[in-house]
């Protein structure tokens, strides 16, 4: 077996609940209704996250509900079988992380996933199904890329070097090059969209919608372009269908006016319509329902301008979202404290910040804390969450790895806190700070006279008219964008001896050990995010890896951090200088937070790659503590989540146990006419 099997293979994986039941009791009957259908949407949607994964994801999802669907007792297939408990409960945990992940591939560092057995041993259950004539044809499909890896697809990449389901396999580096050009100078999203090949210089952007319209052809620097619409129609007729009895349970007109903004924009595949989706669900304030939709985040492709379909549902937890409308209400206070000065922040726009339990979430994983729209509205605002529920699901239990015992104590007592704190910063002060500095239509909206703190001279770059952040910056704009967050949640945690924490309930006392641990938790996580980079291609498969790889770097290198591996070299202990992070952690941090800040404002994208990369690349000792990380690697948990149904006139929820086969249970039962 290759090191490439070894590594890829899906062994024992830790399953936990993510609870909302309490949450969800406290809504009315309406609100259960509106949650409900919403959440069926959600989980609608991951067809095409499937889609998007890798070519072999849907059929693979649909082999593992064909075959568990048509049993009432899982227990029974299995022991018909005759397979090994050993083999069973390795087969589940393969199949528990692909439905985490939506797809064979980990939502979290985009490598390959393939079960720890032969393909014999599915051959073997499925021999006993009552399904082996649908089963069998199918396996035969999908057994070669399910069980297998080789260079090539070991993970998630550019198209022409790795996999990725945004592009054509015969796509070229010059093919996206020039079709990026193109959707620049018509000022046009490629969010929803895949790129095919058709011939030589022949592309097709085929868009999402479930209207298959006319054929549109555009020429352009020797290239015929065609736009197509109709991807993924069938899987977003679903989608609609479930909004469109979502209406009714709407609370307000604002709700029912921005689910008829989204049936618009599946219907048509217009982005127009998705952007008035989202103005409508930033004026939805407060509700005790929360919820969003569509083709939201780029991280999966490393072109940087196509989206991933997700969708959530989540309950409002109000005790908890008083705490964060205080942040909100400070931040006028504390933005003007971030080194790179007002002058290069935007207008604030108040916008919603409230803690969350996650009822529903399909996509390729379950994150911690949530800032979107991604798109710029003229400063109309945007919305901060945190998902508590999810942050409660990764509360560390056991001993933490590579910390001297004292540390694992402070961490594990003031665990909720830190990441409370760092959440609340990292996205509305974050993500939510910063201008970009542009010209369109011979108008800027800057004075012409801005000074770069950088240089001492009047700025000298800007974005031209269909430039953004995320196609000028393209492949390294999420990782960059990433740190610049992370940096700000540890500079504003640090300022004033913590003075804002206060908003999260820190008191004096604990204060110190709470900025410690914020630090600590975020800088150890930041070597274990090493196994994300891959030495062979210089390349990191994971945005915020790299990104907090990157701050981790600059404090090594002014020693308010120390790795360091014992004598046998087969272990480490990550140790942060607690007197120092008040004086040049602090420091480094304030020139982190300026480089980033400019170079993104002014659309430096030559510095900041240059600055990027050359903080971002291993040197020969981190090259050996990373391969400990991956020795030593245990399985990331896998998040359980509850279905609800309609009985008579009520909406019931359902749990299940946390382990592989309630994993299974719960798929089967949200899916349960897929296939019929």
């Amino acid at each position: 077996m290759s090191d490439l099997q070894k590594k890829a293979q899906v062994g024992m994986t830790p399953i936990s609940l993510l609870d909302c039941r309490g949450s969800f009791s406290e809504l009315t009957n309406k609100e259960k209704h509106y949650a409900h259908h919403l959440s069926q949407a959600c989980w609608a949607i991951i067809m095409v996250t499937l889609e998007q994964t890798s070519p072999e994801s849907p059929e693979i999802f649909e082999l593992i509900l064909r075959l568990f669907g048509s049993v009432e007792d899982i227990q029974t297939l299995y022991k018909q079988s005759g397979i090994s408990k050993e083999e069973w409960d390795l087969l589940l945990c393969y199949f528990s992380v692909f439905f985490h992940n939506s797809g064979n591939y980990r939502g979290f560092g985009d490598a390959k996933i393939i079960p720890k057995v032969g393909p014999e041993v599915l051959e073997k259950l499925i021999a006993v199904s009552p399904k082996k004539e649908i089963l069998t044809p199918i396996f035969e499909r999908v057994q070669e890329p399910m069980f297998t890896i080789n260079e090539k697809d070991q993970s998630l990449g550019f198209p022409y070097q790795n996999v990725s389901s945004y592009y054509s396999p015969d796509i070229t580096k010059e093919d996206i090059d020039v079709s990026e050009e193109f959707m620049k100078e018509q000022n046009m999203l490629p969010l929803t969209s895949r790129l095919w090949k058709v011939d030589q210089k022949h592309l097709e952007y085929r868009f999402a919608s479930i209207e298959k319209k006319e054929k549109v052809t555009h020429q352009y620097k020797g290239y015929t372009l065609d736009f197509v619409y109709g991807e993924f129609s069938e899987h977003l007729k679903r989608v609609n269908k479930h909004l469109t009895n979502a209406i009714p349970y709407a609370s307000n007109e604002t709700q029912q006016k921005m689910l008829e903004a989204y049936i618009e924009h599946f219907k048509t595949g217009d982005i127009d319509t998705f952007h008035k989706s989202q103005r409508l669900w930033v004026k939805d304030k407060n509700p005790n329902v929360e919820f969003n939709l569509g083709f939201i985040e780029t991280y999966r492709d490393y072109v940087g301008v196509r989206a991933e379909a997700e969708g959530w549902v989540a309950i409002n937890i109000k005790s908890q979202s008083k705490m964060f409308g205080k942040l909100v209400s400070s931040a006028e206070e504390i933005l003007p404290q971030l080194p790179w000065g007002p002058k290069f922040n935007k207008p604030f726009v108040i916008p919603d910040f409230i803690s969350i339990d996650v009822l529903a979430f399909g996509g390729s994983g379950v994150p911690l804390g949530i800032n979107i729209p991604n798109i710029p509205f003229n400063d109309e605002g945007f919305k901060n969450l945190n998902l508590q529920n999810s942050l409660l699901a990764r509360f560390p239990k056991e001993d933490i790895p590579y910390l001297v015992k004292e540390d694992m104590e402070v961490i594990k007592k003031h665990f909720i806190k830190a990441y409370q704190i760092q959440v609340g910063y990292h996205e509305l002060l974050g993500h939510g700070s910063g201008i970009l500095l542009k010209e369109e239509d011979e108008k800027k909206n800057f004075e012409e006279n801005l000074i770069n703190p950088i240089t001492n001279k009047k700025v000298e770059s800007w974005y031209k008219k269909g430039e953004s952040y995320d196609n000028v910056f393209g492949s390294f704009a999420s990782s960059m964008e990433e740190c610049r967050a992370e940096a700000v949640g540890l500079y504003l945690s640090g300022i004033e001896d913590g003075k804002y924490n206060k908003i999260f309930g820190v008191e004096d006392e604990d204060m110190e050990d709470t900025i410690y641990s914020n630090w600590l938790i975020l800088l150890r996580g930041s070597v274990l995010g090493t196994m994300y980079y891959f030495p062979q291609d210089k390349m990191w498969k994971q945005a915020h890896c790299r990104a907090r790889f990157v701050i981790l770097y600059e404090l090594m290198k002014v020693g308010v951090v120390e790795v360091t591996m014992n004598s046998e070299e087969n272990d480490f202990i990550v140790k942060l200088n607690r007197d120092l992070i008040k004086t040049k952690g602090m420091q480094c941090m304030s020139e982190i937070l300026l480089k980033m800040g400019i170079y993104k404002a002014t659309a430096n994208v030559e510095l900041a790659k240059k600055w990027f990369d050359e903080n971002s690349i291993l040197d020969e000792k981190m090259t050996k503590i990373r391969q400990i990380v991956i020795n030593k690697k245990k399985p990331r948990k896998v998040m359980l989540q509850i279905n609800t149904f309609e009985k008579d006139d009520e909406i019931i929820i359902k749990d299940y146990e946390e382990n592989g086969e309630g994993m299974i249970k719960s798929f089967v039962e949200r899916f349960p006419d897929l296939y019929n």
